[in-house]
């Protein structure tokens, strides 16, 4: 295995390359791509434990070369692969949350590169937040995924098991014609909440659930791999395995991802195979999921474009003093908080939100101790790293198109696409917030996550005083005003309800759901014009929504049966 030590060390690149004599290594004629949502760095280690839960992975890296410090730009699907898919950082390519906008068509893909090329580029995704619709299919002949159909109603269908999408891709890659190189994507989505190994998997993690879904994705990895070799392809074919982000699974605080920009949820696997003798990493040890375009180019024998964020990570000149940007906006669209970003480079992490952060990373790597105050030095620097970025050009974005079915569907899954209007101006991370940092608020996490729960198995009452509380504390945490308005509807206070509705509104941007409800509270209260007002806005935000459509009916109708002089809405 050629692995990149964290000083830069390379461990065993020299024995590997002497043992394979002078030749050069040989360029890999296609490429494919494994993404694992939601997959931690530290479960796909290499250690013991790591070969037994994920041998197929394990055996990759082995004879390939693995980057132990690789970060991802955002703990969040689709932000983290529009970044993989493009070489560039969610500011300049615009997705910055996970049903936020779609990726500019004024971007140059990499499926788009290799498809002018003469690639043949497929992708094989397993999850909604990864549907075409948010336009990640550009440069794509086939961008397959389950059918939407299949994922409106319920939780149930939110994800394709990753043995299914391995063996869709396994059959495409069969039965292709190989004349020509091919760049296949593959996205499995199992180690994402909640976790419901099979018992083979759960057995091979001793138990542990979301392990377990670790060991269903190596399995998934299998299939493809054993595909590979009965096409007589893996010879060609340079394999790259990576995640999105992973899963924080309580470490402060938080017991996902999304929300904050620790350890846990920010470095991931990355993993890549050669058909050959790896070549030697570069002097950049640390990498960032933007290097992957570049990357994948440069093995390709193929012109990097200029102006990405990324960097060949084998290319001699690498810096070695390089640093990585990374951020969330979860919290600023969701929870009230301010903007979270930062800078990773050799001298630890800056976090950057209202109130800074900075660990040593190296030295403390469950960042437990800020030393925000005593490196103020570092922090400065950090900052003008994260300024220089954030000043460079971003893609030219036009407002998305309503999908009434991708909108349905999200809805479904406690999204709401229209919420977030593509012309939404979103502060700079570096700009001075009033709003409370990620850090002060973690504590909302845990409680959000069992409120939610709560309201999903119908115990409306329990629900009620914890999202109450995380309100009373923090007063523009929009998804905990939503979640207490609906647990208000549910006992039958429409007037207290409609109050907390306007209160979301105005602590946040517009949204669907919400001026549903508020409409639907007013029908309750005999307010049919007000009641209009705010349905037809709602259906303005996410048309062809099919709750919205029955709304406004009944909405019509109980106004066409007021009296005429009452059919002007009130006011607040």
């Amino acid at each position: 295995m050629t692995r990149v030590a964290a000083g830069g060390l390379l461990l065993t690149a020299l024995a590997l390359l002497a043992a394979c004599g002078p030749a050069a290594p040989r360029a890999p004629r296609s490429v494919l791509l494994i993404t694992l949502d939601t997959t931690r760095a530290d479960v796909l280690s290499g250690d013991a434990p790591s070969r037994v839960l994920a041998p197929r992975i394990a055996a990759l890296a082995e004879t390939g070369v693995r980057f132990p410090r690789a970060y991802t730009v955002a703990p969040l699907t689709l932000p983290a692969h529009a970044s993989m898919l493009t070489g560039l950082v969610p500011p300049r390519h615009g997705i910055r949350d996970n049903h936020h906008g779609a990726l500019p068509e004024s971007a140059h893909t990499l499926a788009e590169v290799l498809s002018e090329q003469d690639f043949e580029c497929a992708a094989f995704v397993s999850a909604l937040v990864l549907d075409r619709g948010f336009d990640l299919d550009q440069g794509f002949a086939l961008y397959d995924q389950p059918p939407l159909a299949e994922r409106v109603v319920g939780e149930a269908f939110a994800e394709r098991p990753a043995r299914d999408t391995a063996r869709a891709a396994a059959a495409w890659l069969e039965a292709r014609s190989t004349s020509r190189p091919f760049f296949l994507w593959t996205h499995f989505y199992d180690a994402h909440l909640p976790y419901a190994p099979a018992l083979e998997h759960l057995q091979r993690a001793t138990g542990n659930a979301y392990r377990g879904e670790v060991a269903a994705l190596d399995d998934a990895v299998g299939v493809l791999l054993d595909a590979l070799e009965r096409s007589g392809l893996a010879q060609e074919t340079l394999i790259v395995v990576t995640a999105d982000h992973g899963e924080s699974l309580g470490e402060h605080g938080e017991p996902t991802h999304g929300a904050l920009c620790y350890e846990a949820t920010m470095r991931i696997p990355f993993v890549l195979h050669f058909p050959g003798a790896p070549p030697l990493p570069g002097a950049a040890h640390l990498a960032s999921l933007v290097d992957l375009y570049p990357t994948l180019l440069a093995r390709l024998g193929l012109p990097v474009p200029a102006g990405l964020d990324g960097l060949d990570l084998f290319a001699a000149d690498a810096p070695v003093d390089r640093g990585v940007y990374f951020e969330s906006y979860s919290g600023y669209f969701n929870y009230g908080w301010s903007p979270l970003a930062g800078w990773l480079d050799g001298r630890g992490k800056y976090l950057h939100s209202s109130r800074p952060e900075f660990y040593s990373s190296l030295q403390d790597p469950a960042e437990r101790t800020d030393l925000a105050h005593a490196r103020s030095r570092q922090c400065e620097q950090a900052r003008a790293h994260l300024a220089e970025l954030l000043a460079r050009p971003a893609l030219e974005s036009v407002p998305h198109g309503a999908d009434p079915e991708l909108d349905t569907a999200l809805a479904a899954l406690g999204y709401a696409r229209g919420a977030l209007t593509a012309d939404v101006v979103l502060p700079s991370p570096l700009a001075p917030s009033e709003r409370p940092s990620p850090g002060q608020r973690a504590g909302e996490l845990v409680p959000l996550l069992e409120a939610h729960a709560l309201y999903e198995a119908g115990h409306y009452a329990e629900c009620r005083p914890l999202v109450a509380e995380i309100v009373r504390d923090n007063p523009r945490h929009l998804l905990a005003l939503d979640l207490l308005a609906l647990c208000t509807m549910q006992a039958g206070e429409f007037a207290a309800a409609a109050g907390l509705l306007r209160q979301r509104l105005s602590a946040g941007p517009e949204a669907a759901d919400t001026r549903l409800n508020l409409g639907l509270c007013h029908l309750e209260l005999g307010h049919a014009a007000e009641a209009l007002v705010e349905i037809e806005t709602a259906q303005r935000l996410a048309p062809g929504n099919a709750a919205i459509e029955d709304a406004l009916r009944r909405a019509r109708a109980a106004l066409a049966a007021e009296p005429r002089d009452n059919r002007e809405p009130r006011g607040d």
